[in-house]
C-alpha cells in the first residue's frame, strides 16, 4: 500500500527510530533470570514508517509489511491491544520496516513506543510519560527508554533511565543480513567474575571511550560472519556491536571514508549512514 494513499484515508504518520548501544556491560544477574546492564542508549535517524488511524468501535487492524514477524508475536500489536484495553475505541495501524530484525537497534521495541505514544495523543487517552513508560515495561525492558525519548545512561534492565547529552555524531553502521536472539545470546552468557560498575559522571572520559560490549564475545563466537564484519570494520575505526544483536557500528568523522567503506563492504553486508538523534521525533517539535 502506499503510504500517500494512506494519509489520504486519514492515517497520521508516526516516526520510531532505532537505538545504537554506545557501549554494555553486564553487570548482574536477577533471580527472575533478566540480566542487569550498564548503557548508553543513543538514538539514531533510522526509522520505521507507523500510520495510525483510530477507530469508534472497538475493533484493531495491524498490518506489518515485513512478513518475518507472526502477528501475534508483533510487539506493535501487543502494543495497541494493551493501551486500549477496556476503552472503547479500536485502531488502524499499518507499518513499514526499515529498521533490520534483531539486529541490537531496538526496532521492535521502538515500533511498541511509539504506537503507544501516538494513541495515547490520538484518542486523549491522557496517560502521563511515567505512565506510558510503565505500561511499556510490560511489554519489553527497551521499551520505555523510546517513550522517554532523549539519550540515557541505562541501569537495571533497562528501565533505570537518566537523560545523557551526547556530541552530534555519524555512524557507519552495518547489518549482514540475518537476526541474533536476544534470548539465545544472554543463555550463552555466563557472568564469571563481578564487574567494576561504570559512573555516569565519566562517560565521556578516555577510559569510558574505550568500552565495547560484553556480548562482544558470545556473539563472535557463535557467528563467524560476526567476527569478520567486526574485524572488517576494525581496520578503518573502533567497531562494535550494538547490543544482543546483529549490527556493527562505527563513529564516522571523514565524509570521504563513508564512501570508500561502502565501496569495499562485503557483498552480503547491508550498510547505513546515520546520525545521532538528540530526542525522539515525537517529542521534537
Amino acid at each position: 500500500m502506499k503510504q500517500d494513499d494512506l494519509t489520504k484515508q486519514g492515517y497520521t504518520k508516526f516516526k520510531a527510530p532505532a537505538k545504537i548501544n554506545l557501549f554494555l556491560r553486564v553487570t548482574g544477574v536477577r533471580d527472575d533470570g533478566f540480566h542487569e546492564l550498564q548503557s548508553v542508549f543513543q538514538l539514531i535517524d533510522l526509522y520505521d514508517d507507523i500510520y495510525i488511524k483510530i477507530r469508534s468501535d472497538t475493533q484493531i487492524n495491524f498490518i506489518n509489511e515485513s512478513n518475518k514477524i507472526i502477528q501475534q508475536d508483533d510487539i506493535g500489536l501487543k502494543a495497541a491491544k494493551l493501551i486500549l484495553k477496556d476503552k472503547k475505541l479500536g485502531v488502524d495501524i499499518y507499518l513499514k520496516k526499515n529498521i533490520p530484525i534483531g539486529a541490537g537497534l531496538g526496532g521492535g521495541s521502538s515500533d511498541a513506543a511509539t504506537i503507544l505514544m501516538a494513541i495515547n495523543a490520538l484518542a486523549h487517552l491522557n496517560y502521563t510519560k511515567m505512565e506510558l513508560m510503565e505500561i511499556g515495561l510490560r511489554l519489553g525492558a527497551d521499551v520505555p527508554f523510546f517513550i522517554f525519548g532523549e539519550n540515557a545512561w541505562v541501569e537495571g534492565i533497562g528501565e533505570s533511565l537518566s537523560k545523557i547529552d551526547i556530541p552530534e555524531s555519524v555512524y557507519y553502521l552495518c547489518y549482514p543480513s540475518f537476526p541474533i536472539s536476544t534470548e539465545s545470546t544472554f543463555k550463552s552468557f555466563k557472568l564469571t567474575t563481578v564487574p567494576l560498575t561504570l559512573k555516569i559522571t565519566t562517560y565521556f572520559s578516555d577510559k569510558l571511550e574505550l568500552q565495547t560490549n560484553d556480548l562482544e564475545y558470545i556473539i563472535t563466537k557463535k557467528y563467524i560472519k560476526m567476527k569478520e564484519l567486526l574485524n572488517w570494520m576494525n581496520n578503518f575505526g573502533f567497531a562494535k556491536i550494538s547490543g544482543t544483536g546483529s549490527s556493527v557500528f562505527m563513529k564516522i568523522n571523514d565524509a570521504n571514508q563513508i564512501k570508500f567503506l561502502d565501496e569495499k563492504k562485503p557483498i552480503d553486508i547491508k550498510s547505513f549512514i546515520v546520525k545521532g538523534l538528540s530526542a525522539h521525533p515525537f517529542y521534537d517539535v
